[in-house]
């Protein structure tokens, strides 16, 4: 079996898996931080993980997985104040894809620079996690404005404001450690790769 063959099984067989454990995170308290009222999310690691190791193209596959699964599950199981707003696609899938792109390219960039895989993985997975966060909360501000406003009144601001600052937080602390350490084993144990 070639090298390229060998690289494309294995590709596929990663993304396979990281597709699995972003569903298996969406409807398990598996991949819920409970916090009130509204609860932070681990469920966009996979994609992270992967971005990281496999690039931008699978990485965004398996966000888009991401975000259609919350589309769905805003649909047929709704359970908090904003999932309304993550019905529709724009908000649900799109920053989704974009926080593989954005994590890939970032620690691409990172390590041209750096030369070190954890300060690169580091950074890279802080900021797929805030375009997690800011992607979908600036969406739901700028498309939904004013029917925030009519349900909230002036609190709509502030309560986007507290979730980006409070569990956008948590998310991201999440992510940066959960996201490292795995990547960071699998380069050693898969990919043989040496870390930095």
């Amino acid at each position: 079996m070639s090298s390229k063959k060998r690289m494309s099984t294995r590709k596929l067989t990663v993304t396979g898996m990281m597709i699995a454990i972003t569903m298996i995170l969406s409807y398990t308290p598996l991949g819920i931080i409970p916090l009130q009222p509204v609860s932070a999310t681990i469920v966009h690691i996979p994609t992270i993980i992967i971005a990281l190791l496999e690039g931008p193209l699978v990485g965004g596959i398996v966000g888009a997985a991401f975000g259609i699964t919350s589309m769905i599950k805003a649909i047929t199981q709704p359970s908090g104040i904003l999932d309304v707003y993550f019905m529709n696609p724009i908000i649900s899938v799109l920053p989704r894809i974009c926080i593989g792109v954005v994590a890939a390219y970032s620690y691409k960039g990172l390590l041209s620079i750096t030369k070190n895989n954890i300060v690169s993985s580091v950074i890279s997975s802080a900021l797929g996690s805030l375009t997690n966060t800011l992607g979908a909360m600036g969406l739901i501000y700028f498309i939904y404005v004013e029917n925030m406003t009519e349900k909230l009144g002036e609190a709509a601001g502030p309560v986007l404001w507290g979730i980006i600052t409070t569990y956008g937080i948590v998310e991201m602390l999440a992510a940066v450690v959960i996201c490292t350490s795995v990547t960071l084993a699998l380069r050693k144990a898969v990919y043989r790769s040496k870390v930095a």
